[in-house]
């Protein structure tokens, strides 16, 4: 399985290529339409535009939690939309209520993973898909494409300080998510961290890769960073469906 690049998708919402690409694999999941994914949950919303642009092309109802405040006065009363400050590992939600998650660049920022993927299977229904991306443990380049967030800003400066900071972590062995290294995880640990709730994996870094770099100054180099023999360490982060249940 694989997702099918369509058009990028010109919203008024703006937000990134995450979550263009989680809602154009949420149709195509299991032959659904979006008009099923009645419900959907994004945990870890921090500015609250993606959830905005989540509700916008699914039409659904969206709601979003974050530890923190962070949500953009723009997104705070968006339709169909709701906010709360709570955390992935204890959300304030009834079992089984959502029909598919967003869970994008978060993962790697909590403190037990493996309990965030418990509680995120409890709330979303059986069947049900989560979308998954996080940094490459093993990646050679860090932030090659990195967007906007609250408190950084994805200039060439911070870019290069991010890359030193990777490989001072790593000289130290230090590289890892609990030490404070923003390091993500490797594809088999993040499976073998998904099978306890979500057996059916489909991997799709690779149709990632190729749909936010296409029309990047560097997509001459996405054949080789979507590879089967180089995507391991070639591609900065990794991405997965996993549907909910063994």
């Amino acid at each position: 399985m694989h997702v099918s690049i369509a058009e990028p998708i010109k919203r008024e919402v703006k937000s990134h290529a995450g979550a263009e690409f989680f809602c154009q694999g949420i149709e195509q999941l299991d032959g659904k339409l979006a008009c099923q994914y009645s419900r959907v949950l994004i945990a870890g919303c921090e500015a609250g535009h993606e959830a905005a642009l989540i509700q916008q092309i699914l039409e659904a109802e969206t709601h979003a939690v974050d530890e923190d405040d962070l949500v953009d006065p723009r997104y705070q009363h968006w339709p169909d939309q709701e906010f709360q400050v709570a955390s992935v590992c204890e959300l304030p939600f009834v079992d089984s209520c959502f029909d598919a998650i967003f869970y994008h660049h978060v993962i790697e920022h909590v403190e037990d993973p493996a309990a965030s993927l418990a509680e995120l299977s409890r709330v979303l229904k059986p069947g049900g898909w989560i979308f998954i991306g996080t940094p490459n443990r093993h990646r050679l380049i860090s932030s090659v494409g990195a967007h906007k967030q609250s408190t950084w800003e994805p200039n060439l400066r911070n870019k290069m300080k991010d890359n030193l900071d990777v490989y001072w972590a790593r000289s130290r062995g230090r590289f890892r998510n609990y030490h404070g290294a923003h390091a993500g995880f490797s594809r088999k640990e993040l499976s073998a961290m998904l099978m306890t709730d979500f057996a059916d994996q489909w991997w799709v870094t690779e149709d990632y890769l190729r749909y936010k770099y296409r029309d990047h100054r560097l997509k001459k180099l996405i054949p080789a960073m979507s590879s089967k023999w180089l995507c391991g360490f070639a591609s900065p982060s990794i991405y997965v469906f996993a549907k909910n249940g063994k």
